[in-house]
């Protein structure tokens, strides 16, 4: 299916199921706090920096996304490239689509607040790529970027439905620019 900034991607509509690869020793990214100096006033300031996510935190991404999303992604295991790095693989189902009706930047905007979160201010984000993409929930300290249309499906009955968000969890205590989560997310338990 191709290759994005994170994964290789197989699958098809006739297997109903997607397969992700991570690229070559490469887990995806993940967005945290990092002190950067302020040329003006030789102060240190507080910003969220995307850096490459440790497996630990690619793993975390999915079981958030399953459980607060309901995108099911199962982990398939470790697998190793031509090149010898080590690469995680993840399925999850495929979600056919209207091509016409694609998922725009409007729906991801439409579905976060539906779900309680606020859009992180673009002046505490270094990375402009991820500018007006970037999502918090306080009261589970939930942060989300990367919510880009292309990481999200519209499926055939208009239903927005997130495939590949970034998502980082943020303990009580351990941001300085974001509030405080009220009621810290935790894995739901099993039935």
């Amino acid at each position: 299916m191709g290759v994005g900034g994170e994964h290789a991607i197989y699958g098809s509509e006739a297997l109903g199921v997607v397969v992700k690869h991570t690229l070559p020793g490469f887990y995806g990214r993940i967005m945290d706090e990092t002190k950067l100096l302020d040329p003006r006033t030789f102060q240190n300031k507080t910003r969220l920096m995307m850096r490459a996510a440790l497996p630990s935190e690619y793993l975390r991404r999915w079981a958030v996304m399953d459980d607060v999303f309901g995108m099911t992604t199962r982990y398939l295991g470790k697998v190793t490239g031509t090149d010898r790095d080590p690469q995680m693989a993840v399925e999850q189902p495929f979600i056919a689509e209207d091509e016409n009706q694609p998922a725009k930047l409007e729906d991801a905007e439409a579905f976060f607040t539906a779900h309680g979160f606020e859009r992180v201010d673009d002046q505490h984000i270094i990375n402009p790529e991820v500018h007006g993409v970037t999502w918090y929930r306080q009261r589970d300290g939930i942060l989300v970027t990367d919510a880009h249309a292309r990481n999200f499906r519209r499926d055939l009955d208009s239903v927005i439905i997130p495939v590949d968000l970034v998502i980082a969890l943020v303990p009580p205590g351990a941001s300085t620019l974001l509030p405080a989560a009220t009621q810290p997310w935790r894995p739901a338990e099993d039935a």
